[in-house]
C-alpha cells in the first residue's frame, strides 16, 4: 500500500510539474505589454525650401536631393524673417510636409544656422518661432538681419534629439543630423 501511495504522489508531482512547465511555456511566449515601443524611424527629407520675406518681397529657395543648393540673395542693410520647410518628395504625387513632424516632436528637434564669411549678417530665433517645453526656439523661423555688401556661406543642420540647445557648433549639440546643407549667399 505504501508503493502504491508512493507511486500516487509521483504522479500527482509529475502532472503539477508538467502543468507548471506548460504554463511557464506559454506565458513566456505570450506578447508582453513591457516590450519597448517601436522606435520611430528617421525621416527621409530630400527637399528644403527656405522663405525669405522682407515686408511685401519674399523669395524661395529650394533645394532637391541630387542637387546643388541653390544660392540665397539678399540686399543689403535689411531684415527677413526665413521660415524652413522639409519635405519627403520621394513621391512627387504625394509630397509629405516634414515640418508638421518636427513641430509635433518640438523637444526632439533644432534647427542650427551657421554663418561663414558674411560679417555683417546675423541670424537670431524669430518672435513666431517655436519653442520646445524648456522654452528655448529650434530655429524653424529666423530674422535674419544684412548690413553691407559681401559673400560666403550659410550651412543649416536639422538636429534630431540635441543633448543641448545651446552652442556654437555642430559639434557641441549632440544628437544626429537628419540633414545639413551649405547655401552660398551673397549680400548685395
Amino acid at each position: 500500500m505504501i508503493n502504491e501511495l508512493k507511486k500516487a504522489y509521483t504522479q500527482y508531482a509529475l502532472k503539477i510539474f508538467f502543468t507548471l512547465l506548460a504554463s511557464t511555456v506559454i506565458y513566456s511566449c505570450s506578447k508582453s505589454d513591457d516590450e519597448p515601443e517601436e522606435v520611430n524611424e528617421q525621416e527621409v527629407i530630400n527637399r528644403v525650401s527656405i522663405v525669405l520675406s522682407e515686408g511685401s518681397n519674399s523669395q524661395t529657395v529650394t533645394w532637391n536631393e541630387g542637387s546643388t543648393p541653390p544660392a540665397i540673395t539678399l540686399d543689403v542693410d535689411k531684415v527677413y524673417t526665413a521660415s524652413i520647410y522639409f519635405y519627403d518628395a520621394s513621391d512627387p504625387t504625394d509630397v509629405e510636409d516634414i515640418t508638421l513632424e518636427i513641430i509635433e516632436e518640438v523637444d526632439e528637434h533644432y534647427c542650427l544656422w551657421e554663418i561663414a564669411g558674411l560679417s555683417n549678417l546675423t541670424i537670431t530665433s524669430a518672435s513666431t518661432d517655436y519653442a520646445g517645453s524648456d522654452g528655448i526656439p529650434i530655429n524653424l523661423v529666423t530674422d535674419w538681419s544684412t548690413g553691407g555688401a559681401e559673400s560666403g556661406n550659410i550651412k543649416v543642420t536639422l538636429i534630431h534629439e540635441p543633448t543641448t540647445k545651446s552652442g556654437t557648433n555642430r559639434a557641441s549639440f549632440g544628437g544626429e543630423t537628419d540633414i545639413e546643407l551649405t547655401f552660398p549667399t551673397t549680400v548685395q
